[in-house]
């Protein structure tokens, strides 16, 4: 575990270590407070999800894999994975359609206990809006794909309206729709365009976090975070050393919390206030 290199007045609230192999790949917070997250095992081609209460570091499921109930199989073979979006208590999984970029499937996950409340293998995410998730399908006319939209509701999955949504209409669903980093109400660096790539940086009230970068003689990349509390520096962490890249957009804030990856296998989370 890479030790703190200097703390004068901050301390991590809590570490998770997420495990020999892994690579945390995502985060997210449900509306309800949950933090959410990603891990991947590249050797084993495995994708698990977690679940941690941000207050105590309560681990409420160390690693769950997302499952489909109706066709009994992991959804996108256990790899193909990702959180797409939340909602109230809920977190949203997608898989990948064959040989492209393109999102397949929605399911909704209780994150707490890794259950599964529905399922949409038939449906596409658009975006999460104030009425209902916006999603579509797939059809064929004339041999060409057309994506015919409609509204889900969040909770359970069924459609809120039986009639298709016009081209206008879905262009201001879209237009309307909070960012994911609105909605769960977190803060991201900014890089810092005179550096080179070499800091990233969050202003909260007297309080700099910055990441810092820099590549040394042999060409590896060593990646570090500073706290600074009105010209002090408060808080010194490694977030990884000798990497093939910089570690960009590797910490952000939320609440007053700022949670940070450490080794890509370690999540810190340290009380700014």
């Amino acid at each position: 575990m890479t030790r703190t290199l200097k703390s004068e007045s901050l301390y991590p609230r809590w570490i998770h270590d997420c495990g020999e192999g892994a690579v945390i790949w995502r985060l997210a917070f449900t509306p309800s407070g949950t933090l959410v997250g990603q891990k991947r095992f590249a050797n084993e081609r495995q994708s698990l999800f977690f679940s941690i209460d941000p207050l105590s570091g309560l681990v409420y499921a160390a690693g769950w894999m997302a499952v489909d109930p109706v066709q009994e199989a992991l959804i996108g073979e256990g790899w193909f994975t990702g959180i797409e979006t939340v909602h109230e208590h809920l977190v949203y999984i997608h898989s990948w359609q064959d040989a492209s970029p393109e999102h397949r499937g929605i399911w909704a996950f209780d994150p707490v206990n890794g259950e599964v409340r529905w399922g949409r293998p038939d449906l596409v995410f658009s975006a999460n809006t104030v009425v209902g998730l916006l999603v579509y399908r797939i059809v064929f006319f004339a041999g060409l794909p057309e994506r015919h939209y409609a509204l889900l509701n969040p909770l359970t999955g069924t459609l809120i309206e039986s009639s298709e949504i016009d081209a206008e209409e879905v262009l201001s669903l879209q237009r309307g729709a909070e960012t994911e980093e609105r909605r769960q109400r977190v803060e991201l660096p900014e890089m810092d365009q005179n550096s080179g790539g070499e800091r990233e940086w969050l202003l909260l009230e007297g309080i700099s976090v910055e990441g810092l970068h820099r590549k040394d003689a042999a060409g590896g990349w060593h990646s570090s975070l500073k706290i600074v509390e009105n010209g002090t520096l408060s808080y010194e962490d490694s977030m990884e050393s000798d990497s093939s890249k910089p570690l960009w957009n590797n910490f952000l804030v939320r609440g007053g919390d700022l949670y940070y990856i450490r080794n890509k296998r370690e999540l810190v989370c340290v009380p700014l206030r």
